[in-house]
């Protein structure tokens, strides 16, 4: 499942003892130049590589349709987190391909509000829904309804990744407006959530989906502390936030609903890591 990378920046209840929290520095003089050149071809080697395993997975799951769409979705979605992380003057941001779980967006450095971050974390499904649009015009071109199995699964991934519970995007957009009530009250509600999706995921057959929810559940929790680089959000910060979510819940909510009323399909995702 697509995530946004937050190794660099502060948790939802405070940076690690030792975890950075400044940008990182710019690469010294001593640096050998020669190295950078191999650096980026390993990486782009790693990213095929990545990209290669991770869509034969989901074949394996999903079929070649389903493949297609959510790996060509995951890549969407994490171009929309880096269009506004760049924006937001946390990059330069690069795109990262995780095998079996999907792909992350990194950050250079914290935002420099809670409002940016949640923009950040909004603008991934917002963006992503965009590759569900290839499928539908095929369907429409071909008269072929079986094509929208791809824009549902593209509705559901960016769907799924907005439920708040860590280490998915809904968890750093409604974490925010939680913590500007209380911080207590986003660590309590994180948790409920977060344990309500770990059920379903048990009881559901997604042993990979509930993995993935369980560590990022594991990774906030061991973190200690308040927000404290950047800003809260204001009261009319806070009531956008809130309807921004609302309406990306609503709008990935639709293009899900559509596929399967137009292409006369039962809404049932693949079982990652589950049985059939």
């Amino acid at each position: 499942m697509a995530e946004t990378d937050t190794r660099h920046i502060p948790s939802p209840w405070g940076p690690r003892s030792g975890e950075p929290t400044t940008p990182l520095g710019p690469p010294s003089d001593d640096v050998d130049t020669v190295a950078a050149p191999r650096s980026r071809l390993a990486n782009l080697a790693w990213g095929a590589v990545s990209t290669l395993i991770l869509a034969i997975w989901v074949a394996l799951w999903a079929g070649p349709l389903g493949a297609l769409a959510l790996v060509g979705g995951v890549f969407v979605h994490e171009f929309g987190h880096v269009l506004v992380i760049n924006w937001a003057g946390a990059g330069p941001s690069t795109i990262r391909i995780i095998p079996f779980f999907g792909g992350a967006a990194s950050m250079r450095r914290a935002p420099d509000s809670d409002f940016k971050g949640v923009l950040i974390a909004l603008a991934g499904p917002a963006f992503g829904l965009l590759a569900a649009a290839p499928f539908a015009l095929a369907a429409e071109l071909t008269g072929q309804k079986g094509w929208l199995v791809g824009a549902f699964y593209v509705g559901a991934l960016n769907l799924i990744n907005l439920a708040p519970a860590a280490p998915l995007d809904g968890a750093k957009a409604l974490g925010p407006v939680l913590a500007r009530i209380h911080p207590w009250l986003e660590r309590m509600a994180l948790a409920v959530i977060a344990s309500l999706v770990l059920t379903w995921a048990l009881f559901s057959g997604n042993w990979l989906f509930a993995l993935v929810v369980a560590l990022g559940a594991m990774r906030a929790f061991a973190m200690t502390g308040v927000r404290t680089v950047s800003r809260p959000l204001t009261p009319i910060e806070w009531l956008a936030a809130l309807g921004l979510y609302a309406a990306a819940v609503a709008l990935c909510a639709a293009v899900t609903l559509w596929a399967v009323h137009a292409g006369g399909l039962a809404a049932q995702l693949p079982l990652f890591g589950g049985h059939s």
